[in-house]
């Protein structure tokens, strides 16, 4: 079996900021006997390759200089950092649909798989059209996003949605955004993993009376990931036993280092080792994540998944698809969004009962093996390829 991922953008190297995970997903299929390629875009005239033995396609659509529209930033963020990408956008949907015509001619393969549907979409349709092959699309969020807000997107969403032969979205929140948009149509919801870590016990460190209590947050420092509000909570703890690691980077940083006291770390942007040391290190994970005015927030919130995978328990706000990893005093604490008193409230509430911690962090790693495992996720990937190609040769 044959799969062609079309993805906005392809990790570069290993340290890359954007959808690591995909290299992970197509391994493990790959491993159960799919052969997987990518159709993506081209970033500073980078040309075609095979990378992670994953043959790339990138498609070229503007000038080296100015090919900069994904790969560094989601879409949204670089076009909010410039307007003058706004220009670039038209470019890069020509060609993609252009190149993705040339694919389909010239390549063989039995499924069309988009990550991220809106707009890329376009690309799938076209490569169906021309390959008369079975078309699934998974949604993760972003997308979803900015057609809900924009009723001119929503159309065109609802239309690309329509030539689907399946839908996957990562959370229950999702879909009952997706089923707002499209009705009639079967949605079947496959969450993606955690990015680093293995489940195991995390051995239980005797803490002088002094040292401070690590809190972590790992995330995109974006306006929706609510970091502000994590910092306001930590100005509601006593400076002397809290300390606050932020590993991320984004346009929100010069701002929140202004606002932060001196016992908030930032690390920037972090992977592989040092990423697995600063998770090894905290005692508490927080995703204080909001909607914000434009109506984005988290799709799902797979460093909840990599804080499970490191034995540390889980504060999250209830927004998005975060409920669906943290259930409320099982897998860890769910507070209201924007609310630094009850972040702050939480966070006493771990630091200070250590039975409660291993109950909730027990509790989330069976919920991660039972529904969030990449052996999970990849089973039910190939279910929905295998469905695809049985429909499709009838």
């Amino acid at each position: 079996m044959k799969v062609v991922s079309i993805t906005t953008a392809f990790p570069r190297s290993d340290s890359d900021v954007l959808i690591p995970w995909i290299i992970r997903l197509i391994n493990l299929l790959q491993e159960k006997g799919i052969e997987t390629s990518v159709f993506t875009s081209s970033y500073c005239g980078r040309k075609s390759e095979i990378s992670n033995n994953i043959k790339v396609f990138r498609f070229r659509y503007f000038f080296k200089k100015r090919e900069k529209l994904s790969h560094d930033m989601s879409v949204p963020e670089k076009l909010k950092s410039n307007k003058l990408y706004f220009f670039v956008l038209p470019f890069f949907m020509i060609f993609g649909m252009i190149s993705a015509c040339f694919y389909a001619k010239n390549n063989d393969f039995d499924i069309i798989h988009v990550h991220f549907p809106f707009p890329l979409a376009l690309f799938g349709i076209i490569m169906k059209i021309f390959s008369k092959k079975p078309l699934v699309m998974t949604c993760h969020g972003s997308e979803v996003n900015m057609a809900k807000k924009n009723p001119v997107f929503r159309k065109i969403f609802n239309f690309m949605l329509k030539k689907a032969d399946f839908i996957t979205v990562n959370s229950t929140f999702m879909k009952n955004e997706v089923e707002k948009i499209i009705e009639n149509k079967n949605i079947e919801i496959i969450p993606m993993g955690a990015g680093i870590g293995n489940v195991s016990a995390k051995e239980t460190i005797k803490k002088d009376q002094k040292a401070k209590t690590n809190i972590l947050f790992v995330g995109r420092l974006i306006e929706w990931k609510g970091a502000k509000y994590l910092i306001d909570a930590l100005n509601l703890l006593d400076p002397e036993k809290f300390e606050l690691h932020i590993a991320g980077d984004g346009p929100e940083r010069e701002k929140l280092e202004k606002q932060a006291p001196e016992n908030v770390i930032f690390h920037g942007y972090q992977t592989g080792k040092n990423l697995e040391e600063l998770y090894q290190n905290a005692d508490i994970f927080v995703l204080p994540s909001i909607v914000d005015d434009a109506g984005y927030t988290e799709g799902l919130g797979t460093v909840l998944l990599e804080a499970a995978n490191f034995s540390i328990p889980s504060i999250g706000t209830d927004v998005g698809g975060i409920p669906d990893i943290i259930i409320n005093r099982k897998t860890g604490l769910l507070v209201p969004p924007k609310d630094p008193n009850a972040l702050s409230g939480a966070i006493k509430t771990l630091a200070e009962d250590s039975a409660l911690c291993r109950e909730l962090t027990e509790n989330a790693q069976k919920h991660l093996k039972n529904n969030f495992s990449w052996e999970v996720i990849t089973e039910k990937f190939f279910e929905i390829y295998s469905k695809a190609v049985s429909q499709n040769n009838i």
